[in-house]
């Protein structure tokens, strides 16, 4: 099976997506569909030895939709394209609605027009034709949508304007055929006008709101410096970023953006890697270091062999996995899909039982059918559409922003209901590395630690390799030094500046006549004791803050390590935890989160090993450190592209804002239609209210329209959220 996602042009509303998801779910081969109206996007996963892309573009052209090239520029022109024709169209009908509303109005307002009723209705007529032109696209793809019964909100538009028209006609044939009875006619030319211009509006705020609302993704992959400096034999050659590949070589200069991933073979800089991890702060970068793709290089220049292009790259990794995201529905996203797939039937319904009803309370057909017209264009589910992908597709680039990749919608959503956090020790609290915190000597420190990390830099131990890393970042100089013998089990000897220095643990100081009173690792020179240096994992500096946000979240955190108990418990104490479960294997953790979720928790496991793995795909929400391995990134949910801890409480707060903007546009959407519709079907009119009769169906299509963009403009306003736990940590 193999996932896809495919670029769809012409999805206007939830119904239209409803609609792709049964067209391409009915091909043979075809697994699952999920259309996301929120980014114009189908993600399907399919058998590709039976389904081909040819056979997919014909179930989406036979629906009356488009399918947009999978080239990202390409599509971003045709978005762009289309965005421009809906403008144009929107410029014609308000440019004929104005006259056209005037004309029809005018005598309500006392305006006499200087012509009889017959060259109104021609006038009227020609008025409405350019503006039925630029509303094609609702009868374009309503029709067949109600054909194939699977109607649409466009079919509501369509169903609506053509009885407005057809209505029109008629009284245009009864003013030239019976113009005795055409002083009573009322022409509805103006209401359908009124309905296609509004629902426009409404629709081309829409779209360009998501035109925006995906420039998230759009900006982060044009983040990729257009050329490079290529590097052969020694020259140097400007050339296209996308024709490198694997193996070559580039410079890059102060300020230059990185074109691809690769590793440092010459020289050293800082690099802003803030675009990946959110985390302002340069990176060094020295020969054998990492660099990404788009990463814009500090004061410094570089040689990078180039090691990944194209879709390899990390940044177009997050790219698909954002799209992916965004391809993917929240389990509440399901609520507005039910009821999108029965309500425009029901509407339809609604709308016939409006105008029998009110045919057989007295009101004439004209009446009765306005009533009904009004029904179909107030009830169009755009709101409700619109309620979910938006959220999604805004909350997922917010997350990206601050380097935080939710994989799909469901974790986003399931990261706003955790109420339980467990936490790895190693590499999650910590740095994951050992580090040298405390120094006891007699001698003077530089001069100390100077002769222990000449003796242990021929060692490749952790522990040595921490003393060296702790001797060079502090300017500390490697003195001359020979004999090098590993002690194994017990520690080192080495020649240093001509003097016997022993590096161990107590047992290698006693074999040698040497007597210790300090903890940590023993340091002896000449046969003395000399001092003894700490070396352990030491603690993020940010994961107090974190502990302390999440805590504040109403967020039970538990710390699960497989290291010893009192090691545990001193990492505990210092990051605020105090329910710790110290030497636990994979799976007691694996076992701890099941318990936990047979006690009715939302449980969230961050790790960043191997042995994290099993736990992180068992809990309700698995959150996988950036810099874990590949299988503990491959079995979370959320990844974080940094290290900082604080990340944590950021990504269940990101969840919880994006629940509460998809809750409160699905009550606005919801409780408008609850309210809207009765109106609409007559209910003033019962109680004496039906002096604006005739200017129900224009107050309907600008009711409608006025609830979609108080959905977008909610969902919008998301982008604007700062996570506290940064904002008051950071």
């Amino acid at each position: 099976m193999r996932s896809r996602v495919f670029r769809i042009g012409g999805m206007s509303c939830a119904a239209c997506s409803v609609r792709i998801e049964k067209v391409i779910g009915s091909i043979e081969g075809v697994e699952s569909v999920i259309a996301n109206f929120g980014n114009n996007t189908a993600t399907v996963t399919y058998d590709d030895t039976k389904v081909s892309e040819a056979d997919v573009k014909k179930a989406v052209d036979a629906a009356g939709y488009t399918l947009i090239s999978d080239d990202r520029d390409e599509a971003e022109r045709q978005e762009v394209e289309a965005l421009k024709v809906q403008k144009r169209d929107l410029i014609t009908a308000i440019a004929f609605v104005i006259p056209l509303s005037i004309i029809a109005m005018g005598p309500m307002f006392g305006l006499d027009m200087p012509w009889n009723i017959q060259t109104n209705c021609i006038i009227q007529l020609i008025l409405f034709l350019p503006i039925l032109y630029s509303g094609r696209r609702f009868f374009k793809k309503g029709y067949p949508a109600l054909v194939s019964r699977s109607p649409t909100m466009v079919s509501l538009v369509a169903l609506s304007t053509t009885a407005s028209l057809i209505m029109g006609l008629y009284y245009t044939y009864v003013a030239f055929a019976m113009p005795e009875h055409a002083e009573h006619i009322m022409l509805s030319f103006d209401s359908a006008g009124m309905i296609i211009t509004l629902v426009s509006v409404g629709k081309y705020i829409e779209a360009r709101s998501k035109h925006n609302t995906n420039d998230s993704l759009r900006k982060l992959l044009s983040l990729a410096p257009a050329k490079a400096t290529l590097v052969v034999d020694g020259k140097e050659c400007q050339v296209e970023s996308s024709t490198l590949i694997v193996g070559d070589v580039v410079l890059v200069r102060p300020g230059e953006s990185i074109p691809s991933d690769g590793v440092v073979i010459e020289g050293s800089s800082s690099v802003n890697e803030s675009m990946l991890t959110g985390e302002s702060v340069p990176v060094s970068k020295t020969v054998g270091s990492a660099v990404f793709g788009a990463t814009v290089n500090g004061n410094g220049s570089m040689k990078v062999r180039i090691e990944k292009t194209g879709d390899e790259t990390v940044l177009f990794q997050i790219a698909r996995m954002m799209e992916m995201a965004q391809g993917t529905k929240a389990p509440v996203a399901r609520i507005a899909d039910r009821v999108s797939a029965i309500f425009v039937p029901a509407v339809i319904i609604i709308s016939a039982a409006s105008l029998i009803f009110w045919m057989i309370y007295g009101k004439s057909l004209e009446d009765s059918l306005t009533i009904a017209i009004s029904v179909l264009v107030i009830s169009c589910p755009c709101a409700l559409g619109l309620a979910t992908p938006l959220a999604i597709v805004v909350g997922t680039g917010n997350g990206s922003k601050h380097g935080i990749l939710f994989k799909t919608a469901s974790s986003l959503e399931a990261a706003a209901n955790v109420d339980t956090i467990i936490l790895d020790k190693t590499g999650t609290i910590t740095q994951g590395h050992p580090a040298v915190t405390s120094v006891v000597t007699g001698l003077e420190e530089r001069r100390f630690l100077s002769m222990v990390a000449s003796a242990e830099s021929d060692s490749e131990h952790p522990i040595a390799e921490a003393i060296v890393k702790h001797a060079k970042d502090n300017g500390i100089p490697i003195l001359n030094h020979s004999g090098f013998e590993a002690l194994t089990g017990r520690g080192i000897r080495c020649i240093v500046d001509g003097s016997e220095v022993l590096i161990g643990n107590r047992s290698l100081m006693e074999e040698n006549g040497i007597k210790f009173s300090s903890p940590g690792i023993m340091v002896a020179i000449d046969g003395a004791a000399a001092g003894s240096l700490v070396v352990s994992d030491p603690i993020r500096p940010e994961s107090p803050a974190a502990v302390k946000s999440l805590k504040s979240m109403g967020i039970a955190v538990k710390m699960v390590t497989g290291d010893r108990q009192e090691t545990a418990k001193a990492i505990a104490e210092e990051a605020g935890i105090t329910d710790i479960v110290a030497e636990t294997k994979p799976q007691d953790k694996l076992d701890i989160v099941r318990k936990l979720q047979v006690q009715q928790k939302h449980v969230a496991m961050i790790g960043d090993g191997i042995n994290d793995s099993p736990a992180l795909t068992q809990s309700d929400v698995g959150i996988a450190v950036g810099s874990g391995t590949d299988i503990a990134i491959e079995s979370a949910d959320i990844i974080l592209m940094n290290d900082d801890l604080r990340s944590v409480p950021a990504a269940l707060e990101i969840g919880r804002s994006a629940l509460r903007n998809i809750k409160q546009n699905l009550f606005f959407a919801l409780v408008y239609n609850a309210i809207c519709i009765p109106i609409a079907a007559g209910l003033p009119i019962l109680f004496g209210y039906e002096d604006h009769l005739m200017m129900m169906p224009m107050f309907a299509a600008a009711a409608m329209s006025l609830s979609s963009i108080s959905v977008v403009t909610n969902a919008v306003r998301m982008r604007g959220f700062r996570p506290r736990s940064l904002t008051e940590s950071g």
